[in-house]
């Protein structure tokens, strides 16, 4: 008889970054449900969904609404193994699993949000992290710097914690993200639609753009460098956002720079990582560097702050540089080390593709993480020591 597995995301997007995982579980033996808040606009790949409506920010009245129509959902289809991810999600997950009995609830920790808040919300955001880790038997995190930093604000215990392999939601499609897979030709005429030179030096960013992402840091830091080097670029590919919105004179300098060139969310970032030297990733936090190892993938180096997530995914002097958090001064001095070091950023480019095939192979991953569900339910149920790299 096959296991029923459902897996719970707040947002439709966040499904999409899964429906690989879930076809090939699915392959193999499970029936699984995906549950997010609906999107009509959005194309799920196939996936088999549920729509309850949550919501990113706390709303009381509409929190408990949903909270019950997920307690009724999880009645009705009696799942052996729930999996939910991101914070409210994974919340309401844990709270409707624990009250309806499911035997293995699941809770995936992508990224801790609290790292970055104060006051009040801090709080909220430490006791809901508390609770959801209390009503969980396992909490998936997908970096060795999350799980310590989880631990060590006394969020989870220990034992409670699993890790696949070395880390990440889902691994790598490592054809897809390959120098050899790019179009040549198609990438020189991308170029050029974007004035990029055969000797312009490019500096690339990939992502939402923040104050928690470190997009004034990455201002600063490229606008002292463009005095120094008039052949460097900036990439940046992403949505200004205007929540935890970056300063505004950092805005204007993003809009008027002439060697800032600014595109919007892409969903073929192979092509532009190909336009770049180095990758800037100068987050705060992340529960794991995507965006990291998709550069790397590429052979493209990454300079990136000394923070929980990004650290697991750049090997330091070897992949990249890790230089100290919130440094405007460490980022514009690791971004020119690789601007004045061509061969070590050529061979930091090499042994970044290695790192990644060697760690985060998609299919590597995926077997693991099939591995793990297969051990759910036995009476030597896995610990948290069973799973890790």
């Amino acid at each position: 008889m096959q296991k029923k597995l459902i897996h719970g995301v707040t947002s439709s997007m966040s499904a999409l970054f899964i429906h690989e995982q879930v076809h090939f579980i699915e392959q193999n033996g499970y029936q699984v449900e995906v549950v997010c808040n609906n999107d009509p606009e959005r194309h799920y790949e196939g996936l088999k969904l549920k729509h309850i409506p949550f919501e990113r920010e706390i709303n009381l009245y509409r929190d408990v609404t949903t909270l019950y129509s997920l307690y009724r959902y999880l009645k009705q289809k009696d799942p052996d193994i729930i999996l939910f991810s991101t914070p409210k999600a994974g919340l309401l997950g844990m709270v409707a699993g624990y009250l309806n009995g499911t035997e293995t609830r699941i809770y995936a920790q992508w990224g801790l949000r609290l790292e970055t808040v104060t006051g009040v919300k801090k709080l909220i955001l430490e006791t809901t992290e508390k609770l959801t880790c209390l009503l969980s038997t396992h909490v998936l995190v997908i970096s060795d710097s999350l799980e310590e930093e989880m631990v060590g604000r006394k969020l989870v215990n220990r034992e409670k914690v699993v890790r696949i392999g070395k880390g990440s939601v889902n691994g790598l499609d490592m054809q897809r993200f390959s120098p050899d897979a790019v179009d040549q030709d198609r990438l020189t005429r991308m170029k050029e639609t974007l004035d990029i030179e055969p000797s312009d030096f490019v500096i690339g960013y990939i992502g939402r753009m923040t104050r928690d992402k470190g997009t004034n840091e990455l201002v600063e830091a490229f606008t002292r460098l463009s005095r120094k080097y008039e052949n460097i670029k900036l990439l940046l590919v992403g949505d200004i956002e205007e929540a935890d919105p970056i300063r505004p004179e950092n805005i204007d300098i993003i809009h008027t720079h002439e060697r800032i060139i600014l595109c919007s969310h892409t969903t073929e970032p192979e092509y532009y990582y190909s336009m770049m030297h180095v990758f800037a990733f100068p987050t705060y936090r992340e529960g794991f560097g995507t965006v990291s190892i998709e550069a790397q993938a590429m052979n493209v180096p990454v300079v990136g702050f000394n923070s929980t997530g990004v650290r697991d995914t750049v090997v330091h002097n070897e992949t990249g540089l890790i230089v100290p958090n919130n440094d405007i001064k460490g980022l514009e001095e690791g971004l020119e080390d690789m601007i004045i070091h061509p061969v070590k950023r050529g061979q930091m480019g090499q042994n970044a593709r290695k790192f990644v095939e060697d760690n985060y192979d998609r299919e590597v991953i995926q077997r693991k993480v099939l591995d793990f569900y297969n051990t759910l339910g036995r009476i030597d149920d896995t610990k948290a020591g069973y799973i890790k790299a």
